[in-house]
């Protein structure tokens, strides 16, 4: 498997992609719980989010943008990364034994 990152703008929000957010949201988490997606973040005046996905291809990673709800807004630009490190990734998984 491959990581790729995946950037866009964000158009100023109107209220159709507002009425949007809730199921993107449901979507990123059910992509998460899948073990999809590693990554997920909006900037902070909401005009850019990025992603990393870890798939098979670009085009499975374009099967996955083509599904989410808030997708006829943005541009999204995907790069397909030749490693990605994470402090998550350091901390090993807590045993409960």
């Amino acid at each position: 498997m491959a990581v790729f990152i995946v950037e866009s703008k964000i158009p100023v929000m109107g209220i159709q992609m507002a009425r949007l957010i809730p199921s993107q949201r449901d979507y990123i988490e059910d992509m998460f719980q899948k073990g999809f997606i590693l990554m997920y973040a909006v900037s902070e005046n909401l005009d850019k989010w990025w992603c990393t996905v870890e798939a098979e291809s670009e085009d499975q990673v374009w099967e996955f943008l083509n599904a989410m709800p808030i997708i006829e807004y943005l541009e999204p630009q995907i790069h397909c990364l030749m490693f990605y490190n994470s402090a998550d990734q350091m901390i090993p998984p807590i045993s409960l034994n």
